[in-house]
This record gives structure tokens, C-alpha cells and sequence, in this order.
């Protein structure tokens, strides 16, 4: 749609710059998983003295929507970048790691008294790095009667926690949020996706997708492959991992959640967000 006016702005150490005088594109992929996977930026004809000053672990953050609705994608460090020219352009690919997987790297040793629950310990282990929890809701808050030694790599001992002993989802965003959920749970920020609100027409969607229904929501593994979708919208930052996304559509009416995708931008080609949908 016309009235879709594309902004982004992109950092990259002390630089900024803005789509309207810098033209560069970027693909920056979500899944369910605790490390979100690494991103990647393409800058063209970056000035000389500023490709020569870019190195690895400079801040990354980029931003982007539509004029009026900027949201943030990606906050990260430079892990890969390289400089190459095609003709009279020259053309730096950045590769780009989340940074919340690097803080979440780090050591702890660390004591909690009798009768600590998880959800404290989780919220204050994370605290002490300043990392931020968007949703703390575990399917089992479990109470430790004998306190609880959380010692090693932070990220591992968070991962024995919420996974292995409340039973909950541990979700990293390329944003740097930490959203921790029961099982089956899904974060509802009120997405809703329709022709008029950037849903893209689908040329494969032939049949209506049922929702999903007490009998169908005990199928596992393989049985539960023909219930995914793959579907398109213009890009939304709102649009990640576990996002509950309610679509209207001509063949598609119901609540799905992200299970992984993938946000595509440029000045003039893509500037979308692809997912892979399952009935909610």
C-alpha cells in the first residue's frame, strides 16, 4: 500500500544513520529457541574512514516500521563483517549477534535461602545484569525448602530452572527481552492481521485452517506438521517468537502463535515479516 511509508534507522558503533539517507537492508530471523539465531545487515557505500573504524563487538541496534509506528528489531554487537565493492558501489555485510545471549554468558555463584521460589530467583539473577523480563508467568513456580546454589553459566542455570524444573518456555528476543512463559503459553501484545492491516494475500491457501480443538491439541511431533502455516504480513515489529497473532482473512479466520520467522527489509525490495503459524 502507498500510504506505508517505509523508516528504519540503524547503529552501528558511534554512526547512525536513517533509511531516507543511507540505503541498507537486513534479514533478521526469530525461532523458538533460547538463543535467538545471529541477524544480518547489508550497508552500501559507506564512507572509507567509517568502514575502516567498524570492528568486531561495536553496538548494533536497529529500528523500523512505517512513519509514526518505529519499533525496535534488533539489539546487538558485530560478530562478522566484511567490505566488498561491485562496480562503483562497495557493499559491507554485517553479521550480527543478539546481545542478551552474551550477558546470559556470563558466571554466577550465587546462594538463595530455605523456601526461595523460582520466580524470585529468576527475576534477581537477571537483575544483576540489568537484562529486561517482559513476561515472567511459570507453569510451575517451584519452592525450594532448602534454598537453592545457582552456580555456572547464567544462561545454563536458568535453563535448568524454568525448563527443567517449572516446566516453562525460556524465550530470548533479538531485542534483548526475556519473556518466560508456561508451557503452552504465548505472548499477546493484540496483534491482528488482516488485508487491511498488512496481512499478504497467500496464493496457496486453498481451504480454511480448523483451529485447533481438544482432540487435535494432544497430536504430537509429525502429526502436528499439517497444522503450521507459513504466512506474510508487511513488516511489524511487534511479530516474534511466541507472539499470539489473531488473523482475518477470507480462508483463515483464528488465533495462531509464532513458532519462528523472519523480518526482510530494504529501501526498495522486501519489507516484510514471514512466520510459521500453529493453531492456538
Amino acid at each position: 500500500m502507498a500510504f506505508w511509508i517505509r523508516a528504519a534507522t540503524l547503529v552501528i558503533g558511534h554512526n547512525k544513520y536513517s533509511l531516507e539517507n543511507m540505503d541498507f537492508s537486513f534479514e533478521i530471523p526469530f525461532e523458538d529457541t533460547d538463543e535467538p539465531p545471529v541477524a544480518t545487515i547489508k550497508v552500501t557505500n559507506l564512507a572509507a574512514s567509517t568502514r575502516a573504524g567498524i570492528k568486531r563487538n561495536d553496538p548494533v541496534i536497529l529500528n523500523a516500521g512505517y512513519e509514526g509506528d518505529v519499533g525496535c528489531l534488533l539489539v546487538g554487537k558485530v560478530v562478522g563483517l566484511t567490505h566488498k565493492q561491485s562496480n562503483v558501489d562497495w557493499v559491507s555485510t554485517f553479521t550480527v549477534q543478539p546481545c542478551a545471549d552474551e550477558i546470559l554468558g556470563s558466571r554466577i555463584n550465587k546462594t538463595y535461602a530455605k523456601n526461595t521460589k523460582a520466580s524470585v530467583i529468576i527475576r534477581d539473577l537477571l537483575n544483576i545484569f540489568g537484562v529486561e523480563v517482559a513476561k515472567c508467568e511459570l507453569s510451575k513456580d517451584k519452592v525450594y525448602p532448602r534454598g537453592r546454589v545457582c552456580r555456572g553459566k547464567m544462561k545454563q542455570v536458568l535453563t535448568e530452572i524454568i525448563v527443567n524444573e517449572c516446566k516453562s518456555r525460556f524465550i530470548i528476543r533479538a531485542t534483548g527481552q526475556i519473556y518466560i512463559t508456561a508451557a503452552n503459553g504465548a505472548i499477546n501484545n493484540g496483534v491482528v492481521l488482516t488485508s487491511a492491516t498488512g496481512l499478504l494475500r497467500s496464493d496457496e491457501e486453498k481451504v480454511t485452517i480448523p483451529l485447533e480443538t481438544k482432540e487435535n491439541s494432544q497430536k504430537k511431533g509429525k502429526d502436528r506438521e499439517d497444522d503450521w502455516i507459513s504466512r506474510s504480513c508487511i513488516l511489524n515489529y511487534r511479530i516474534a517468537t511466541a507472539e499470539q497473532v489473531k488473523i482475518q482473512s477470507k480462508d483463515l479466520n483464528g488465533k495462531f502463535v509464532v513458532k519462528e520467522g523472519k523480518h526482510s527489509g530494504s529501501r526498495t525490495g522486501k519489507w516484510e515479516t514471514s512466520m510459521k503459524l500453529e493453531p492456538r
